[in-house]
């Protein structure tokens, strides 16, 4: 009767999971590609405030998922800080530390980060089908994924990119 019960408890678990997937398909990471629209969000800013993935609509926005103790990110935070500073885009970094603000606000502080910091989780990083950092995704202004970087991102990539969502490419 065991094996009985493991097979059925199996199915249940494989039919609630294509039952939850099926609503939309927007929060499966194996819809974060380029073309589709990027997985909705609400993560806390190091002043306490939530922030929406929809206050961001009619905004390039560039989502770039870092932390603290990543040796890439570190060089990548001067190009996204060159690149928040010059364009029109929105700058959003997504930090995974798991102590939250208490590490990642005296960071930006010390580092003059001038973009908008969310504190992420493990959770938000899978659903935006994350496998390591840095992660960048670049947003259209109806959030769609226009481009994907697995690793650091260059400032002049960025430009590249926003030059031609401005052309419509």
């Amino acid at each position: 009767m065991k094996p009985l019960t493991l097979k059925l408890s199996l199915c249940s678990l494989v039919l609630a999971t294509i039952a939850g997937c099926s609503s939309g398909g927007e929060s499966s990471p194996d819809n974060v590609v380029v073309g589709n629209n990027a997985p909705d969000f609400a993560l806390k800013s190091l002043d306490g405030s939530t922030m929406t993935n929809s206050s961001l609509k009619g905004n390039v926005v560039v989502l770039n998922f870092w932390a603290t103790w990543c040796q890439p990110c570190m060089g990548e935070i001067p190009e996204l800080k060159q690149f928040a500073a010059s364009s029109k885009a929105k700058v959003i970094g997504i930090a995974l530390d798991q102590d939250g603000s208490r590490v990642v606000k005296p960071f930006v502080d010390s580092n003059q980060i001038n973009y908008t910091v969310l504190l992420g989780d493990e959770e938000v990083f899978q659903r935006f089908n994350g496998v390591g950092i840095p992660y960048t995704l670049v947003l259209d202004q109806a959030q769609r994924i226009v481009k994907v970087y697995r690793g650091p991102a260059t400032r002049k990539s960025l430009e590249e990119d926003l030059k031609q969502i401005e052309r419509g490419t």
